[in-house]
């Protein structure tokens, strides 16, 4: 049996797929999916782990191989720039892909929250202050509608916000260290995959999108929302993955 595994970024935890699962299920109802949460995101992370990009992705894989094989990986955010790494790293780790939210090509300057946390003494202030209707109103910027908003934010939590900075902190050159290039991955034997990307995305523009599926040569799909696409356009997002996975013939 195939499994689709949702991966997520931030700040979100494992429960942000909630809604493109139901989608998906109803459409799929012999589908396995498993949501994956990071460490530090709704739960505890392993002893030792540091919190940086090297260890979520080592995480990341770990996971995966766990999981019985074929696997279908949908990302989004950090969520995606993990996977992106874990695929280049692992090109036979999954059978299918699903990204966006997030670059990973080269070239991509981290938009202003993300510098302002990436700023030690100022981005412990900031996420001092991260928190409550600041939160919930910084998050409806980018696309959730104030229910989804509060939602997110309840499950913001001191264990969060300590492995927000850390992450992206360790982030900072992460464009240009894992950027993926056409010429890299033509060197790779890389599954297929399918870029979704919101039109109104305030933190990286569709543009994103386009580099990263010329990059891979996936498909790629622009959908009427912000940040969140797998919860302001669940039923676009699953028509979308589902259309996808009958063109390849999974």
């Amino acid at each position: 049996m195939m499994t689709t595994v949702f991966v997520h970024g931030v700040p979100d935890t494992a429960e942000v797929w909630s809604r493109l699962d139901r989608e998906i299920l109803a459409q799929l109802p012999g589908e396995r999916t498993v949501a994956l949460a990071l460490p530090g995101f709704g739960c505890d992370a392993p002893s030792g782990f540091t919190y940086s990009k090297e260890d979520y992705v080592a995480w990341l894989i770990a996971a995966l191989e766990a999981i019985p094989a074929p696997r279908d990986v949908i990302a989004h955010d950090w969520g995606s720039i993990l996977a992106m790494r874990a695929i280049a790293l692992r090109p036979g780790l999954v059978r299918s892909w699903v990204a966006g939210g997030a670059p990973s090509t080269p070239g991509y300057t981290w938009h202003p929250t993300a510098r302002l946390w990436q700023t030690p003494g100022a981005g412990e202030k900031a996420m001092e202050r991260f928190s409550g209707q600041l939160a919930i109103d910084m998050l409806a910027r980018a696309g959730l509608d104030a229910a989804m908003a509060a939602e997110t934010v309840s499950r913001i939590d001191a264990r969060m916000k300590s492995a927000i900075l850390a992450l992206y902190r360790s982030g900072r050159d992460v464009f240009e260290t894992w950027g993926l290039t056409r010429e890299e991955v033509t060197r790779k034997i890389f599954a297929p995959g399918l870029v979704l990307w919101g039109a109104r995305d305030p933190y990286a523009g569709p543009e994103f999108g386009d580099r990263l599926a010329e990059a891979t040569g996936a498909a790629s799909r622009v959908l009427d929302c912000g940040h969140w696409w797998q919860l302001e356009q669940p039923s676009a997002a699953a028509a979308e993955i589902i259309a996808f996975r009958r063109a390849i013939g999974a």
